[in-house]
């Protein structure tokens, strides 16, 4: 097939507006004819290998199977809609194409941006308005749920894949969603974010269920050592606080310690603290978590604890309960220390997820609520799998 212009578009003045758009009207047309004429060549060379010979080309051995003309489909794509494909076809109706699946009507592109608008927050209704403008065809919220509940297989297979057991790190909490079943309500999203040993993150798995209960987390425990996640490796769970998490948790990973978050636990203290006193115990309390050591971090609390037991008991008692856990930071390497004293990894996740979420006023049920939350957590992963978190670079560095 000669590639050319067709000669009503090299004559397009595209220095004016109406020349621009008549321009680029012609050109996607154009372009959609190349793509039906690729296509339609490409299923009839995949058609000459199932059958073993050529067009027209004579045999002498008897032939099972032959040819049979073509039937006509419509396609959906990037690029707008392709009508009247010709797609070839065998008299015995056992050849499938892999350039053009039976049945399939979008480019799967397609469906992957619709399923990305609609994780983006456009309401179904907005949908059909934009795809019309977009892909030059509208499809309705029926079509458009359809569509998402593709992802359920992939989201299930997600849930079920083997985590390999070198995590090193991983963070904990719970995101409280709201999910339709009799009515709408709010249920906590069970969520793990692991840190590998060369320092990549990604989201190891999800579950609802209820983020203050013990057996809750230990059933999401349970599934992730399914799956693969021993932890042999693992060092350090990074969570808020939750006691039915930590008790869980330590019944888990015996081998692993827990490390509160620093950011949760200023927070405690600041509430058991009269708004007078409250910015200077803090700030006082705040240099025990930037000292150079452990040693010098007791140091500085032993002082902290010396100047506030008596004006503010309850506050001192807070963090000294929980001293060496909020404090099990320092025993790794000084690079990671400002990644692992919070839980600022999985914070701005949850961020992330809100802001997909906002727009719906609820989850219409449970499958809806982990598609959603498998779109985004396939992006985030993708992501994060293309940069180390920060000082694992630097320490990789120093081991060279």
């Amino acid at each position: 097939m000669k590639i050319s212009l067709p000669e009503e578009m090299q004559n397009v003045q595209i220095n004016e507006k109406w020349g621009q758009e008549i321009f680029i009207d012609g050109l996607a047309e154009y372009i959609r004819g190349f793509i039906k004429y690729a296509v339609e060549q490409a299923v009839k060379q995949e058609l000459t290998g199932f059958l073993g010979y050529k067009h027209y080309q004579r045999s002498e051995e008897k032939r099972e199977n032959y040819r049979n003309g073509y039937y006509e489909r419509d396609l959906l794509t990037r690029y707008g809609p392709i009508e009247d494909i010709h797609v070839a076809r065998d008299r015995n109706g056992e050849f499938e194409s892999q350039v053009l699946p039976h049945y399939r009507r979008r480019e799967e592109k397609i469906d992957r941006q619709i399923v990305d608008m609609f994780i983006g927050g456009i309401s179904t209704r907005k949908m059909k308005k934009i795809t019309q403008e977009l892909m030059g065809k509208g499809y309705s919220a029926g079509t458009i749920s359809r569509i998402n509940k593709q992802l359920t297989q992939e989201m299930r297979a997600w849930l079920e894949q083997p985590i390999e057991d070198n995590i090193v790190y991983i963070f904990l909490d719970g995101l409280n969603l709201p999910v339709k079943r009799f009515t709408v309500s709010k249920e906590s999203l069970l969520v793990a974010i692991g840190i590998t040993a060369d320092g990549y993150r990604q989201i190891l798995g999800v579950q609802l269920g209820n983020r203050e209960s013990a057996s809750s987390w230990r059933e999401f425990f349970k599934d992730l050592k399914r799956r693969g996640l021993k932890g042999e490796n693992l060092l350090l769970g990074a969570m808020d606080g939750l006691s039915g998490l930590e008790n869980a948790f330590t019944e888990a990973f015996p081998k692993a310690k827990v490390q509160r978050c620093v950011v949760h636990k200023l927070r405690n203290i600041a509430a058991k603290l009269p708004r007078k006193i409250q910015k200077n115990c803090l700030d006082h309390a705040k240099r025990i978590f930037y000292a150079d050591s452990l040693e010098e971090a007791k140091e500085r609390f032993s002082a902290w604890k010396d100047n506030w037991e008596k004006v503010a008991p309850s506050a001192v008692y807070c963090l000294e309960k929980d001293l060496a856990a909020v404090l099990n930071f320092y025993t790794q390497p000084r690079l990671l220390w400002k990644s692992l004293r919070t839980t600022n990894t999985i914070e701005r996740t949850f961020k992330e997820f809100r802001r997909r979420t906002r727009q719906m006023d609820s989850l219409p049920n449970e499958d809806c609520c982990l598609r959603c939350i498998y779109a985004m957590s396939m992006n985030l992963n993708q992501s994060w799998a293309l940069r180390r978190i920060e000082g694992f670079a630097n320490l990789a560095e120093d081991a060279a």
